[in-house]
């Protein structure tokens, strides 16, 4: 395992697109930790990034980790548990965009890679501050039901995977921690999109206990929607993300102001990661969730087809 008992973390970001972008300025913001470079496979694409944020451009992947303590794995979902596993086995920690990987198999890998090394694996579900924000987390209750809607408009960002890893793995990932169990159903229809790589996808998870989870996810529609509805016994918790609007129906005490009380999610992250790779405290999010979250949309992925 790398050497960070100088308290300055080199860093490194793989993918120069618009993940790395705004990873590599969470790290340049960090005053805990140095970019040390972007690496993308495209040389024209590190270097345009390298030079906007002024480090280095490294289009060789075992070159920027011979550099680093730890690596931010922000390429196209596809080849995260490749790039991954490449910078755990050198010793590497990393922070890994979501999904942890395209397979449940490779994510699988992965944690049990870093596992064996000793090195940080943090996934990249930056959402949970979010709902840590609003204090969702503190709640006691379990759910009876949640209903995720997840739509955005056409998009090749992403496109490499299915609108299931792409963007439901986000509403997976929080169902699972407000119903603390896994689901024991999983039903599912494609909605638009390849049957090997569907763009839109509706879900039905049944929870241990009884509790459901609804998804919507797209990236075929023709206007942006993302809401979430919880229900409890005593009443129901209503958000709409893009018009920031919040109702407490069940009066838990949570909080309306959450996107001024968690400003920078990405950041928040960021200096989670510095601080886990210091010692200073356990990986606030760990990647067996990350894994978790891919294997059960790769189930949905499946059931779709079925």
């Amino acid at each position: 395992m790398s050497d960070v008992s100088q308290k300055q973390v080199r860093i490194g970001v793989a993918g120069a697109g618009v993940f790395g972008r705004n990873h590599a300025n969470k790290i340049k913001a960090n005053p805990r930790a140095t970019l040390v470079g972007i690496f993308d496979l495209s040389a024209e694409r590190a270097e345009a990034l390298a030079s906007e944020m002024g480090t280095r451009a490294f289009s060789d992947l075992s070159a920027i980790l011979a550099e680093v303590d730890a690596l931010v794995v922000a390429t196209p979902a596809i080849a995260h548990g490749g790039v991954a596993r490449a910078a755990i086995d050198a010793g590497k920690h990393c922070l890994v965009e979501k999904p942890l990987a395209a397979t449940a198999a490779d994510a699988d890998i992965l944690c049990q890679h870093a596992a064996e090394r000793g090195v940080v694996l943090q996934a990249g579900h930056q959402e949970r501050y979010i709902f840590k924000a609003m204090g969702l987390f503190e709640v006691d209750d379990r759910p009876t039901v949640l209903e995720a809607t997840r739509v955005g408009l056409p998009s090749v960002r992403g496109a490499d995977v299915s609108v299931t890893l792409d963007l439901m793995v986000h509403d997976i990932d929080l169902a699972r921690l407000l119903f603390r169990s896994e689901p024991i159903a999983i039903t599912a229809t494609r909605l638009a999109g390849k049957p090997e790589n569907p763009d839109a996808v509706e879900a039905v998870l049944t929870f241990a206990g009884g509790g459901e989870a609804r998804f919507l996810a797209s990236r075929a529609a023709e206007e942006r929607d993302r809401r979430m509805t919880i229900g409890y016994k005593n009443g129901e918790v209503a958000i709409d993300f893009i018009a920031k609007s919040f109702k407490d129906g069940p009066n838990f005490g949570l909080h309306p102001d959450f996107a001024t009380r968690i400003p920078d999610p990405m950041g928040a992250a960021t200096s989670d990661f510095v601080a886990a790779i210091l010692g200073e405290r356990s990986v606030a999010i760990a990647a067996t969730d990350g894994a978790a979250a891919v294997r059960i949309a790769e189930a949905i992925d499946n059931a779709t087809r079925a």
